[in-house]
């Protein structure tokens, strides 16, 4: 493998400093490169070339942004191979997985902010309810914000920041990333398809830095929003420094992912979906099938079929093309999976397959494992592992499965598996979660017009798709009225003839039947007539029969 450039990405300069940090290969444990740590000077010089560069970025037409984006696309893709091998050998996913989640994803990504932002950040007309402004004209405006900061996790290094920096950058804002210490070298190659992409200097900026600098960016009052993926805990936190400056932020903190499968649902289709919904990406993926609920009378027959499947799968060094599952990406979150584990075993539950290290191999390796015998009472059920465990519980009555489901302080997806349309839209309604599938799980997450984001403890606002884009700008209204009548028939001076009016239009405003209402408006016509005058008058006649079903 070649030699990685670890250095700082500021303004488009690669910058090199005194203190470094070494990227270690999970699989094999040996060192893949070195990456530079950027000081408080540093970090505040990285936000501050970002607010510099916001005012060029957020006005540059964005058919020129397109060029960039659709550039960086076809790098991406020439690319492929090098990126998916640093992404398999940091982070320890199979090549498959490498490819097809990350950089698979980041080409679609790319496409589709190139091609599609532009509809959901086009001026919209505004349509007035109130009839005494009818005649006004309203737009919204979705505008971009100023420099945002990316905190982002080492579970998908590649496509999560990608999702991220393009969101920020589509709406017409500035980035300064600051990856996870655990990938760092998987993002800098981020910021290197940028800079060869064309991306003016200082609109995507890289910094790797130890925590007390990353608050400090939290912090600044030029960051003004902050996107974060990680922990319930340090998501917590950065809620509380970013309460400093009341800055914007987008909180994903993780899932316990429920997957109820119901009598009627295709036993192998459901069964397969399971022990890949929570063994890809070593069980590191917040929507990861975290728990299962099976319908008793089928629990049997799929819970053996996801036995069978698990002990298919080859576990091994994720660069070998026949390996389905590779290592745990650090030894911290194996120590939490084993600990949850044991907890399991230790309350009762069975492992009908797997859970133990395997020393054999050098990295952070363990076996898949199937536990059955849980119940909410275990850290298994009810605390997000990450990891590769596959807990079953059967259930009698779905709308017990429903309640197990929402037992969580999480909610990020869930999937239902039916056959029954019917039965999928009634569990979905009543399933608190931000997304839920129909017989597939977690591939909403690679569909860029959806949404990604939860409820309780998973966070705050939602990323991804029309939706989430809305979370990265100010949402203006614009106001107009170019009416030739000098004034408004509310402002000042009060008077009897005011009152007369306002109580008059609240009755044909307001009143539940449409002869009141016609009663009030002919009672008063000569009033109506006195005060609103040509255009005004017309308006509300034209407007009269929108009155009438108020």
């Amino acid at each position: 493998m070649t030699t990685i450039d670890g250095r700082l990405i500021i303004g488009n300069h690669r910058i090199e400093t005194e203190h470094k940090k070494e990227s270690f290969n999970p699989a094999t444990l040996e060192k893949i490169g070195s990456f530079d740590l950027a000081s408080s000077e540093l970090c505040r010089q990285a936000v501050q070339t970002a607010k510099q560069a916001f005012h060029s970025w957020k006005d540059l037409p964005f058919f020129e942004k397109k060029k960039i984006f659709l550039t960086a696309k076809k790098i991406l893709l020439s690319q492929k191979d090098r990126i998916a091998h640093l992404i398999t050998v940091e982070k320890g996913s199979p090549l498959a997985e490498s490819l097809a989640a990350e950089v698979l994803g980041g080409l679609e990504v790319l496409d589709y902010y190139a091609k599609r932002a532009p509809v959901y950040l086009k001026p919209k007309k505004a349509k007035h309810h109130v009839v005494l402004f009818s005649y006004k004209k309203g737009v919204f405006h979705f505008q971009p914000l100023g420099p945002t900061l990316i905190i982002s996790p080492w579970n998908y290094p590649f496509i999560i920041p990608m999702y991220d920096i393009l969101s920020a950058l589509t709406t017409g804002n500035t980035v300064v990333l600051r990856p996870s210490s655990t990938t760092a070298l998987i993002a800098l190659s981020i910021g290197e398809i940028f800079i060869q992409a064309g991306l003016p200097p200082g609109v995507l900026n890289v910094v790797n830095c130890q925590i007390p600098q990353a608050e400090e960016m939290i912090t600044d009052p030029a960051i003004q929003t902050i996107m974060f993926t990680g922990s319930v805990k340090t998501g917590k936190r950065i809620m509380e420094l970013a309460g400093h400056n009341l800055t914007n932020i987008t909180l994903e903190l993780g899932g316990k992912d429920p997957m109820i499968v119901c009598e009627d649902a295709d036993l192998e289709r459901a069964a397969q979906g399971a022990v890949w919904g929570a063994f890809t990406n070593c069980g590191q993926s917040c929507g990861s099938v975290e728990r299962v609920y099976v319908q008793r009378n089928i629990a049997e027959e799929f819970t053996q079929r996801v036995v069978e499947l698990t002990r298919e799968l080859t576990v091994g060094n994720p660069t070998d093309e026949n390996v389905d599952m590779g290592p745990m990406t650090s030894p911290g979150q194996l120590d939490i999976v084993e600990d949850h584990i044991a907890d399991a075993l230790s309350k009762g539950a069975s492992a009908l397959f797997g859970g133990e290290r395997i020393k054999d191999l050098p990295g952070y390796f363990i076996k898949p494992a199937v536990l059955t015998g849980v119940d909410h009472t275990m850290k298994v059920m009810t605390e997000e592992t990450f990891g590769p465990v596959l807990p079953i519980l059967p259930f009698s009555d779905q709308e017990k499965a429903v309640e197990l489901a929402n037992d969580s302080v999480y909610g990020l997806t869930a999937s239902v598996w039916t056959r029954s349309r019917k039965t999928a839209r009634r569990l979905a309604d009543r399933i608190e979660a931000g997304t839920v599938t129909i017989n597939d799980h977690m591939y909403s997450f690679a569909e860029p017009g959806a949404i990604w984001g939860g409820i309780k403890q998973t966070g705050i606002g939602r990323s991804h798709g029309p939706y989430g884009i809305k979370n990265l700008v100010n949402s203006k209204y614009i106001g107009s009225d170019f009416c030739r009548k000098k004034k408004q028939i509310w402002w000042f001076p009060y008077g009897k003839q005011l009152n007369d009016l306002l109580d008059n239009a609240l009755m044909l405003f307001h009143h539940e039947k449409p002869g009141k209402k016609i009663k009030a408006l002919l009672g008063k016509l000569p009033s109506f007539k006195r005060i609103l005058k040509g255009s005004l008058l017309r308006n509300y006649i034209k407007n009269f029969p929108r009155i009438l079903r108020k």
